[in-house]
């Protein structure tokens, strides 16, 4: 529960910070987020692999990866202020798939 309220709080105030600002980075975050968006399905299909084919202590980090690429993959980022909604969204994800396990 109290990381699922710091991630809103997270949220929350990067959405206050990027109404009002830009950064030099913007344009790197646009980027990355373009090759990751065009990597999408490739990740995720590894991630999958994984989770099936491999140990058990890797199943789990894969089944994280999952969530976080699933989270990414739906909505890229495109600057700082929704790269970090885009964590505190990823980071919940894979808090609410761990306690569904």
């Amino acid at each position: 529960m109290k990381h699922r309220i710091l991630a809103a709080v997270a949220g929350a105030c990067a959405l206050a910070l990027g109404a009002c600002q830009t950064t030099a980075i913007d344009g790197r975050i646009a980027q990355v987020s373009t090759r990751l968006a065009e990597r999408c399905a490739d990740l995720q299909t590894a991630a999958v692999a994984v989770d099936l084919f491999a140990p058990e202590k890797l199943r789990a980090a894969a089944r994280d990866a999952e969530a976080a690429l699933a989270t990414f993959c739906a909505k890229p980022p495109k600057n700082v202020a929704q790269a970090l909604v885009a964590l505190a969204d990823a980071y919940a994800a894979i808090e609410a798939a761990r306690t569904s396990r």
